[in-house]
Formats: structure tokens, C-alpha cells, sequence
């Protein structure tokens, strides 16, 4: 799949990728994670991230679902 620059995916444990929010910046990309966790009831005691091929991955505890950040 090809993702667009400052656009918000999740990828479902499925391995489906879902555009949350479009043209954003890391922080902005950022806040949105903790209101789509809050807003499915979800509680992360941790977000680590790393970057591969201009793609930030963001791992919130689940080890199942990620959430990228395209990043410029």
C-alpha cells in the first residue's frame, strides 16, 4: 500500500490499513492516537515508535494494531 505524506493510518490486526485523519503534523498525528485510544476504551501504558522508509510506526501496547504517520 502507498501512503500519503502528514496522513494518520491504523492498521488493523487483520493487516488492513484505514485513514484516520489526513494532512497533519506529527503532533497533531500524535493527539489523535490518544483520542481514537480513549475513544475505543483503550488504555496504553506505552507508545514506541521507529521509522522505516519515511514511515513512522507507532506501537501503543496492543501487538497487533500500529498506527503510521507518513511522514515528509
Amino acid at each position: 500500500m502507498e501512503f500519503e505524506l502528514r496522513n494518520l493510518y491504523f492498521q488493523r490486526s487483520s493487516g488492513e490499513f484505514v485513514l484516520l485523519k489526513a494532512d497533519m503534523t506529527e503532533d497533531e498525528a500524535l493527539i489523535n492516537i490518544g483520542a481514537f485510544l480513549k475513544e475505543h476504551n483503550f488504555k496504553s501504558y506505552y507508545t514506541r515508535s521507529w521509522e522505516e522508509n519515511g514511515i513512522k510506526w507507532f506501537d501503543v501496547g496492543s501487538h497487533t494494531k500500529f498506527f503510521l504517520w507518513a511522514s515528509d
